[in-house]
């Protein structure tokens, strides 16, 4: 930990039976990352402080070596810092791990503004700030609190969706099940002469009413279906060449994802995985917070806005009026 445990909100929840161990680096602090040769040893560094703060001494170096603002022509430098994801998925966002990597981050986000207020100037930067999703807690520490909550097992998914096949007349009709997608077998519903409709809608009835799930949409029914918040953000999602043909959304702090070390995931349309901050720092923009409805899709649109040039092309965002004026 950077500070003393007691100075931490969270400090009462550093050993928690539901946390990974990731064979060796432990629940509790200190984590040990082990030895070099171990072949976990980078994951560890990666579910740390240190994975960020490498990542800001590599990118000091490009900054360095690629003389990034040394000319009239705006350069792009684009960082992901994902010590926070990482650990969220170990130990989740309630964990004094994810207090403690916040915790540096910010410093370590202090160190890069002032790297490039010595070597280029704020004045002449242009920050953005922003995330690609939020995190959903565990689902034993919403138990805790009252919620009622689960872990769902993608083989009793796919185990119920078959069972559904079975009774039209066609065994192991799910080719495979990745999240959130259920993807059927094309040719066992040839093969039986089914309407794929039917046998789409009897599957995604039965998974609605399985504990945890709160609905599963068919895709080819997106089109036509009345639109309500969640099947417009599947709609969304929707991509026709690589998307499954039925979409399950979870219960809310539901856990839908395979087995494995993972304890925490994202990738929900409840409100705790799609609320990201968006920051824009310059010296031309008033400083002030603004609560309307923006999306990261907006980010692109706006810079190319603020350089003066059309945007991608297949951007999909808008202007962020706030920021231009």
């Amino acid at each position: 930990m950077l500070n003393d445990a007691s100075t931490y909100l969270l400090a009462a929840q550093d050993d928690r039976p539901y946390e990974a161990d990731l064979k060796g680096y432990g629940r509790v602090f200190p984590h040990p990352f082990g030895r070099a040769d171990d072949k976990l040893f980078y994951t560890r560094i990666l579910v740390s402080p240190v994975g960020d703060r490498l990542t800001l001494d590599f990118s000091k170096a490009l900054v360095i070596h690629e003389k990034l603002g040394q000319d009239e022509i705006p350069d792009y430098l684009s960082i992901s810092f994902s010590a926070v994801d990482a650990v969220n998925h170990f130990f989740g966002p309630s964990s004094l791990e994810n207090e403690d990597v916040v915790v540096q981050l910010d410093r370590t986000l202090a160190d890069l503004f002032a790297f490039i207020d010595e070597k280029i100037g704020l004045k002449h930067t242009l920050v953005v700030f922003s995330a690609d999703h939020g995190m959903a807690d565990m689902p034993e520490y919403m138990t805790e609190l009252g919620f009622k909550a689960g872990r769902l097992d993608p083989d009793q998914i796919v185990a119920t969706a078959n069972r559904v096949g079975q009774k039209f007349g066609a065994d192991d009709i799910v080719r495979f099940f990745y999240r959130p997608y259920l993807y059927l077998n094309d040719e066992k519903i040839a093969a039986a002469k089914l309407v794929r409709e039917k046998v789409e809608k009897a599957i995604a009835d039965a998974l609605t009413d399985f504990a945890g799930i709160a609905l599963a949409v068919p895709t080819s029914k997106l089109s036509s279906q009345q639109t309500n918040p969640l099947t417009a953000q599947v709609r969304r999602n929707h991509h026709v060449s690589r998307s499954g043909d039925i979409y399950i959304i979870q219960e809310p702090y539901w856990f839908l994802f395979d087995k494995g070390p993972v304890k925490a995931m994202h990738g929900s349309p409840w409100r705790y995985d799609t609320h990201v901050p968006i920051i824009f720092m310059e010296p031309g923009i008033e400083p002030k917070r603004v609560h309307r409805l923006v999306h990261p899709v907006d980010v692109a649109p706006t810079i190319a806005a603020l350089l003066g040039m059309s945007p991608p092309g297949s951007a999909q965002g808008s202007m962020l009026e706030e920021v231009l004026k």
